[in-house]
């Protein structure tokens, strides 16, 4: 009788014994998980990408305009004071806007697309500017930076450093090729233009892919023509400006 009261108190000694294993174990499973759960939502820093020279320019992905959209504050409507407008080869000003004809080659139809800066806002010292057409543009050093709402980024370069980056799937280059020229696009004449060469290919493609373009910039006018790169004798360009001005009356 005896050793079987013994036996029954180490049974019980073994089943509580174990029963607090258990939960400890629980315990620092979940200890484990809620600590996994609050890593994840520590936020990474933000890349670069690489191109096949090696050299590393910024990415330029949704994230950037999400947070422009985010962070803005309004102002004012006025111009930015570092660059003037009669200056620019992008001017950017409330109520300027610009009318472009553009043709599609294949079909040969022709389109009819107005652009007009309708606000500007601030976010951190930079001058945001927003189109009637969705696209917010900024200026940074000797870059003209437009973002599309759906993620897309033009980067427009005035420097004389070549713009390496990627945007939607593409890999993206962009240089100044002729500066000061003069161009005659329909009847209207142009001086003081600077030529933007934009190559580009999807990202997963070799470089034999490559298309390219030239887009025209006139000082204190802004985009006034665009043609495929290098140009078909005797062509005309694809794009080409057809009125523009501070405000539209």
């Amino acid at each position: 009788m005896v050793n079987s009261k013994k036996k029954r108190r180490k049974d019980r000694l073994v089943y509580i014994l174990g029963l607090v294993g258990m939960l400890c174990l629980g315990s620092a499973a979940a200890s484990f998980m809620g600590a996994f759960k609050w890593a994840k939502r520590v936020p990474m820093a933000s890349g670069q990408s690489v191109d096949e020279r090696g050299s590393t320019q910024p990415v330029a992905d949704r994230a950037a305009i999400e947070s422009v959209k985010i962070e803005s504050e309004p102002t004012p409507d006025v111009a930015v004071a570092d660059v003037p407008t009669a200056d620019a080869y992008y001017p950017l000003e409330v109520g300027r806007y610009w009318i472009y004809e553009s043709e599609d080659a294949k079909s040969g139809t022709r389109t009819v697309v107005e652009r007009r800066i309708v606000r500007r806002e601030r976010r951190s010292d930079q001058d945001l500017f927003y189109f009637s057409d969705g696209i917010v543009a900024y200026r940074q050093d000797d870059k003209i930076f437009e973002m599309g709402s759906e993620g897309g980024v033009n980067v427009i370069p005035l420097g004389s450093d070549p713009y390496v980056y990627w945007s939607e799937g593409l890999h993206i280059e962009k240089q100044v090729g002729a500066k000061d020229t003069v161009m005659m696009i329909g009847r209207q004449r142009y001086q003081n233009c600077v030529q933007i060469i934009t190559r580009f290919r999807p990202r997963d493609q070799s470089e034999q892919a490559l298309s390219a373009y030239a887009s025209y910039y006139a000082r204190g006018i802004g985009l006034v023509g665009r043609e495929i790169w290098p140009p078909v004798p005797g062509g005309t360009p694809n794009k080409m400006l057809t009125d523009y001005g501070p405000q539209k009356l």
